[in-house]
């Protein structure tokens, strides 16, 4: 026995080209692109964890698929792998003292982003992003109290000039003056949770 469709509209109370038609036509189309999609290029203020838990993965898998040295920095415009037969090139992470918060080092727009001076070492580098990491998530706008920025400096150190370019200034010459090196900042940051 065939049914017409004016048949079956009429048994079921569902149209050709109906709502429920197209509501299931989009979900599906959304389904398959989230199957397809096997990278995630990771954005100012992601974390590996938040990326992980997006995707119903464990930051432990990510880590293993992109050959992560260190969880707990991962940069804006890099990219994370979400199953394994997309890594086929191991992603380069800086290596730091793991902590418990995984976030992005130097979490800024691309248009805000000012040109970061280079520091001596890899362990100096590691060390200024690590404390950027856990004074403000990166950002150059956190405000508590009367610190503000990506280093959390106090609002009289700035002068009045909150842009990037002097709070990088700015910070390099404090740490430079009072511990002599960012290595040796994290080290008091570690001991007594403020540098």
């Amino acid at each position: 026995m065939q049914v017409s469709a004016s048949q079956l509209a009429t048994i079921t109370g569902l149209f050709p080209n109906s709502a429920l038609k197209k509501d299931l036509s989009s979900q599906q189309v959304a389904f398959s692109q989230q199957l397809n999609q096997a990278q995630v290029t990771v954005k100012a203020g992601d974390t590996l964890s938040q990326i992980a838990a997006d995707h119903n993965l464990t930051t432990d898998q990510l880590v293993k698929v992109n050959q992560i040295a260190n969880p707990d920095l991962i940069y804006p415009g890099q990219v994370i792998n979400l199953s394994p037969s997309q890594a086929s090139t191991p992603v380069q992470a800086n290596q730091s003292q793991a902590s418990t918060v995984t976030t992005v080092a130097n979490a800024t727009t691309s248009s805000a982003n000012p040109t970061v001076p280079s520091l001596s070492s890899q362990a100096e580098e590691e060390a200024r992003a690590w404390i950027a990491a856990h004074e403000s998530s990166g950002s150059y706008t956190a405000k508590n109290g009367k610190y503000y920025g990506k280093y959390q400096l106090d609002l009289a150190y700035l002068k009045g000039d909150l842009s990037p370019a002097n709070q990088e200034k700015t910070a390099n010459n404090y740490v430079n003056n009072r511990y002599g090196s960012w290595v040796k900042a994290k080290e008091h940051w570690l001991s007594h949770n403020w540098y």
